[in-house]
């Protein structure tokens, strides 16, 4: 009975986000806002209507809760995020990102530290106490990596200007997320927390990124070139070990998982065939990515957070991630319009800002209705980024090809 639940948990979730996925691509719209959409309608809606139709104590309400579900397939949800990130990896040229560095400092500082100080200021001025509003900027300042990977991926925009300047910002976001991390669990410890930790966790980052592109970009060749002898299956195994290891390095350097694995993605691009990318692509994109981002959807918590707290924090959120990470490309020398566009795409949120809330309400600093409104905020987002970011760029490459046509007339 155990083993079926787990199962049907999977087939709910999963079924109808590739169901919802695939409208949404019928209606030309990103392939993730329909997998989140299907989400919604397997958890919180679903959930609703039961409510309706069954007694309080029936047994549904006691498996079909979020907290429930994550405890029995939250392995299969972090090898979601790890696929989506390889995938992304795969479809980025690695000198476009290194190109690109010069316009993706900017924009994820600027992206961390306005929204830090908007949320902390919203809770100084709710009178939260200074930890609870630490903790609720922090969580208003975190872009999610695969949330912006996966719909540059969608919108075939990976390896643009654009596409590359948003995922190096990301990955350093992800840096300076973590240092965030470091300093507030410190301060639920009770812990003083000094600058040498900081260098520390700045430099075990970079050194990771730093060694790992070179020592696996010499070795993984290498590894792989040897085509002829190793079967599809032993080759496919070798590369996923691959991707397993460099994502068990970046955790142990304190990074995301996920940081690796698109590591791993960007320099196996160069080794492996069109048809084992393909095989790849298709693999996790057509069962692990509908799962992960049907999970984001299922989680959502409608109850507690339609509030005026709720759209401020809302407001707070997207006005200084768009905000911040705009003026910071602009800054840096893109374009209005691509600057723009690379702070929508910064703009979703749904992995180290739950992180941080979730530890937040374990320890007591952030209540109920509080972590409802960020979990919604994170969702929301989520939400938004793929359907705004897709208006942006359209803009952006109209105005680029009326440019193109003036300067040759």
């Amino acid at each position: 009975m155990y083993h079926m639940i787990v199962f049907i948990y999977v087939v709910a979730i999963f079924s109808s986000a590739m169901l919802f996925g695939e409208i949404a691509e019928k209606l030309n719209q990103p392939n993730i806002i329909g997998e989140l959409f299907g989400g919604i309608v397997v958890g919180p809606i679903a959930y609703g209507i039961f409510s309706l139709i069954l007694s309080s104590d029936h047994p549904f309400f006691a498996y079909w809760r979020p907290e429930i579900i994550e405890s029995e397939i939250g392995i299969l949800i972090e090898i979601g995020m790890v696929m989506v990130m390889l995938i992304a990896g795969l479809g980025t040229e690695l000198e476009d990102l290194i190109a690109s560095g010069k316009y993706s400092l900017l924009p994820a500082i600027f992206g961390v530290v306005i929204p830090l100080v908007l949320g902390y200021s919203i809770g100084i001025f709710y009178d939260y106490s200074q930890i609870t509003s630490l903790f609720l900027g922090a969580s208003l300042s975190i872009t999610a990596v695969a949330v912006s990977a996966k719909t540059l991926l969608d919108l075939k925009k990976l390896q643009s200007r654009i596409g590359s300047t948003i995922l190096g910002a990301a990955i350093i976001d992800d840096v300076l997320g973590l240092i965030i991390l470091s300093v507030l669990l410190s301060l639920v410890h009770g812990e003083t927390f000094s600058f040498v930790e900081i260098l520390k966790i700045v430099l075990k980052s970079v050194g990771f990124l730093f060694i790992s592109v070179k020592l696996g970009g010499y070795l993984l060749p290498k590894i792989l070139r040897y085509r002829l002898k190793f079967g599809k299956e032993l080759r496919l195994g070798i590369i996923l070990l691959i991707m397993l290891i460099f994502s068990i390095l970046a955790r142990v350097c304190g990074l995301h998982e996920m940081i690796g694995a698109f590591i791993v993605g960007m320099l196996l691009k160069k080794v492996l065939t069109e048809a084992e990318i393909d095989s790849l692509v298709t693999w996790g994109l057509g069962f692990f990515t509908p799962l992960f981002f049907g999970w984001i959807g299922f989680s959502v918590i409608f109850s507690s957070v339609f509030s005026v707290l709720m759209a401020v924090i809302l407001s707070a959120a997207i006005i200084g991630k768009v905000l911040g990470c705009g003026v910071g490309a602009r800054i840096s020398g893109l374009s209005t319009k691509e600057s723009m566009a690379v702070g929508v795409g910064m703009n979703g949120r749904g992995a180290v800002e739950l992180v941080l809330a979730g530890v937040g309400l374990e320890f007591g600093i952030i209540q109920q209705d509080l972590f409802s409104i960020i979990v919604f905020m994170a969702f929301f987002t989520t939400l938004i980024t793929p359907i705004v970011l897709k208006i942006t760029l359209r803009e952006t490459q109209q105005k680029k090809i009326k440019r193109i046509k003036k300067e040759g007339s």
